[in-house]
């Protein structure tokens, strides 16, 4: 065993851990984060591809060439940036920084009723299909708590998996189809054949990342849910992982999440998830609390494996 090789043993767990306390500073508005500049370059793809003239086979046929044309196209640009920036390490800190990106909500000091539910909607409804303008004080915090839980999870946790799995370039990969499926929502009728390819891609590469994600949660519970409820809970919702994982969040802050949302005037049925409990203000910031420390748990568990893969 050399110096040497215990640095390439560790040099993923620095550059992870420098990205991350980069990214968690409040340096960069969300509206002038990177990625805002690939969701222009994808809106614009589907205004000019999306026909909503042609069948639901030739819209999927496109869905599939859109993407496989995009993804080749931001890699062949990231390899251009590799091979511009010589040194590894900063590379793949630039990507993770342009890559994470942590969703918070911001209240207001005190309870300010309608006020309030309008400081909500501002921060969650870019970034949230549903209709909220109609939704109770109760019904927003439960749409807050949903919304920060899925998108951490696709935004931050599965880039970290990611990375951590197979390296930079399954992290660019898989944020590229997540960013595709976000701006491609098969939910919103004009994109449900288009979008298809992207939102299978993401439920599929996601997907192990909100079980262990719904895991953690679960462990953090000061009364552990029975198994059998979350399995139960999650074959319910409209996929397995994604309701695993809102099921382990709910028990976790011991609230309801779940239940019937409207997307663009239309009315969808989901199953109820958690406990029975309303969301209340409070929750919202034990939500983020929560994810925070999940974030620190994961963290220790990577730098601990990649501790003893460097003492072998």
């Amino acid at each position: 065993m050399n110096l040497a090789m215990d640095w390439t043993s560790m040099q993923s767990v620095f550059i992870l851990l420098t990205a991350i306390v980069i990214a968690r500073l409040p340096l960069c508005p969300p509206r002038f984060h990177p990625t805002q500049l690939l969701n222009l370059l994808f809106s614009a793809i589907a205004d000019k591809v999306n026909n909503a003239q042609r069948s639901h086979q030739q819209q999927y046929i496109a869905g599939n060439l859109a993407l496989i044309t995009m993804l080749g196209f931001i890699l062949i640009i990231a390899a251009v940036i590799q091979f511009i920036v010589i040194e590894s390490i900063l590379f793949e800190l630039v990507l993770l920084l342009c890559l994470l990106q942590w969703e918070k909500i911001n209240l207001p000091e005190v309870d300010l009723g309608n006020l309030e539910k309008q400081t909500i909607i501002s921060q969650i409804q870019p970034r949230s299909l549903r209709d909220l303008d109609q939704l109770s004080l109760l019904g927003l915090h439960k749409a807050s708590i949903e919304n920060l839980c899925l998108r951490n999870s696709y935004q931050w946790f599965a880039v970290i998996f990611w990375y951590t799995s197979v390296g930079i370039w399954a992290a660019i990969i898989y944020r590229v189809i997540q960013l595709m499926a976000h701006n491609w929502n098969s939910k919103l009728t004009i994109n449900r054949h288009f979008g298809r390819p992207a939102a299978s891609l993401l439920n599929l590469s996601a997907a192990p990342v909100h079980i262990i994600l719904g895991c953690t949660l679960r462990s953090l519970q000061r009364a552990t849910s029975p198994l059998a409820n979350l399995k139960k809970q999650a074959n319910q919702w409209h996929h397995f992982s994604s309701g695993f994982l809102l099921s382990s969040f709910a028990y976790s802050l011991a609230i309801q999440l779940g239940g019937p949302r409207k997307y663009q005037g239309s009315m969808h049925r989901f199953s109820q998830l958690g406990h029975t409990q309303p969301a209340q203000r409070d929750d919202i910031n034990r939500a983020q609390q929560k994810l925070t420390l999940a974030l620190c748990v994961w963290l220790c568990f990577i730098s601990a494996i990649y501790l003893l893969i460097a003492i072998k």
